[in-house]
């Protein structure tokens, strides 16, 4: 039989958990279709796809009449490709690609992926906008299609939720690196809290360097370790961990490969994150058995932590079915390190009893790593096939 068409499109493949998980999304669909993946923008690529790449060559642009044509001609030239290839059906995902896809006028099948509450929050109309251009939406978390359906009742039955998909078994044996002489030092030398990711917005890393600070004081030998790169905020967040009071005891790992070989050797994952979707460092941190500290943002935790889906309201830290959960930070972007409230000295006190229980530790390292496999590719990747194929 042959094999039906597919595209991806994101705006490019620098970085970003989007993008990270098209690509893996690629690996899993190309023994089964034959797979086009359209970027705006060919530069600085970091994921390998299992795909033909297809570069728009239409780079984003901060003037905002060059935005709208340059929306207008992706458009045009998605629904060229999509013509020429005979394509069955489009995914997108982040803002950008989605709005593209629904001003291109697809004959095909389009699904935009949703998969950030900030995202959702602030283009809820763009999204009832694709599904009205004939579309669907997948999400990654259940109360992000519980806010959606909420205020667009009636796109309820072109709403779909996958969590992400994991290869375990991969990301075990990456955690298995050593680390160089120097970094196993450093941890050789603390109990490590380490962190993941972009830094940008949305991920309150000032947050947790105050926590930290906080911290510090609770658990002298406490080290933090940061792994990422870019962002709007990265030269902000640089300097703010180099002007730490306790400078020296956090490691600025920078890009990383391989950020798991860091995760699994540390004491605690921490995740301080204003908004999330289904945040794939969180659970990729359990299946490294690391014991995790996460605060209580929209949205992932409130389905990762425990077993069954709850709306959280937390006031405290508590103690979850999967690890520790903390009130969220007030998302505001602040440097000074004047600037502590008693949301600070709550996660700080939740780090400060996971770091110092072992037991606690052990358990919650089990218990994560029992739920992360409920996200292998394994377990979940016939809920892709099944979408595709309705």
């Amino acid at each position: 039989m042959e094999k039906k068409n597919l595209v991806f499109i994101t705006p490019d493949l620098k970085s970003g958990g989007s993008e990270r998980f098209a690509s893996r999304l690629t690996k899993l669909f190309s023994p089964k279709y034959n797979i086009y993946y359209i970027v705006f923008d060919d530069d600085d690529i970091s994921y390998e796809i299992d795909a033909e790449l297809i570069n728009l060559n239409i780079p984003a642009s901060h003037n905002f009449v060059k935005k709208v044509f340059n929306l207008y001609r992706r458009s045009r030239k998605i629904n060229k490709i999509c013509r020429q290839k005979k394509v069955s059906t489009v995914f997108a995902f982040t803002p950008g690609a989605n709005r593209a896809i629904r001003f291109a006028n697809l004959k095909c099948r389009m699904i935009g992926a949703c998969r950030g509450a900030q995202d959702l929050i602030d283009n809820t109309s763009e999204y009832h906008g694709i599904i009205a251009a004939g579309g669907e939406i997948l999400f990654n978390a259940k109360e992000m299609e519980a806010f959606f359906v909420e205020k667009y009742p009636k796109d309820a039955d072109k709403c779909h939720t996958i969590e992400n998909l994991l290869d375990c078994n991969h990301i075990e044996e990456m955690s298995k690196e050593p680390l160089s002489k120097e970094e196993q030092n450093f941890f050789d030398t603390h109990k490590v809290v380490s962190t993941v990711g972009i830094l940008s917005e949305h991920k309150g890393h000032w947050d947790l360097f105050k926590s930290f600070e906080l911290l510090k004081e609770k658990v002298p030998d406490a080290g933090l370790v940061l792994v990422g790169h870019r962002g709007k905020f990265e030269k902000d967040i640089i300097d703010m961990a180099k002007r730490n009071k306790y400078a020296d005891d956090i490691l600025l790992a920078g890009y990383q490969s391989n950020p798991f070989k860091y995760v699994a050797k540390s004491d605690v994952y921490a995740m301080s994150s204003i908004s999330e979707g289904f945040p794939n460092a969180l659970i990729e941190a359990m299946v490294c058995k690391t014991a995790v500290v996460t605060t209580a943002c929209a949205t992932g935790p409130a389905e990762i932590m425990y077993n069954e889906y709850r709306k959280l309201d937390i006031k405290d830290w508590v103690k979850a079915d999967n690890g520790i959960i903390t009130p969220v930070f007030d998302g505001v972007p602040d440097f000074d390190y004047n600037n502590k409230a008693k949301v600070h000295e709550i996660y700080a006190d939740a780090l400060a009893a996971m770091l110092s229980d072992k037991a606690m530790q052990s358990d919650y390292a089990e218990k994560g790593y029992k739920r992360a496999w409920l996200n292998d590719e394994s377990v979940i990747s016939d809920e892709y096939f099944k979408l595709l194929e309705q």
